[in-house]
């Protein structure tokens, strides 16, 4: 993503130049999460951000934000373009959607690891689980289903 980003701003300023207009820079979480205040008129409002690089609980008070809580390892967006890689789920329309869709076939629940620890939480055990269990024991992964490693409801154990 370096190269095209050095091409854009590079862009920006010559066009901001010409047209002799300010560049101001914009952090593109905080982008997101203004875009949300505007259409929504929340003054303070707490956000769970979730991209394929971020997740974080962010809250605004006293004009500024302040994160609260946030991926210690692998981003919620990331872990599931790889998840979906790894159980082969395609990834069209999106590989968050077409999980969500083969949850609702499965029927039995299967924990996957994760941690929290406070505000802070950790998904890449998820995907050590999956990687290791598809990589080695491919009858379990068999077993298992995979509309059920996606459902959420049901605990029983493997």
């Amino acid at each position: 993503m370096g190269a095209p980003l050095v091409t854009v701003a590079l862009v920006a300023r010559t066009v901001a130049q010409l047209w002799g207009k300010p560049l101001l820079g914009v952090n593109h979480c905080i982008g997101h999460i203004e875009m949300g205040r505007l259409i929504t008129q929340a003054n303070n409002p707490t956000v769970l951000y979730v991209s394929g690089g971020n997740t974080q609980v962010i809250a605004y008070l006293e004009r500024r934000y302040r994160i609260f809580g946030e991926t210690i390892d692998i981003a919620v967006g990331n872990c599931l373009d790889r998840f979906a890689r790894v159980i082969k789920i395609s990834n069209d329309p999106s590989p968050g959607y077409n999980i969500e869709q083969m949850a609702k076939k499965g029927s039995r629940y299967v924990e996957l690891p994760y941690t929290v620890k406070g505000m802070d939480v950790s998904f890449s055990g998820i995907l050590s689980f999956i990687e290791v269990k598809n990589r080695s024991y491919k009858h379990v992964i068999t077993k298992i289903t995979t509309p059920s490693l996606c459902f959420p409801l049901k605990n029983e154990p493997i």
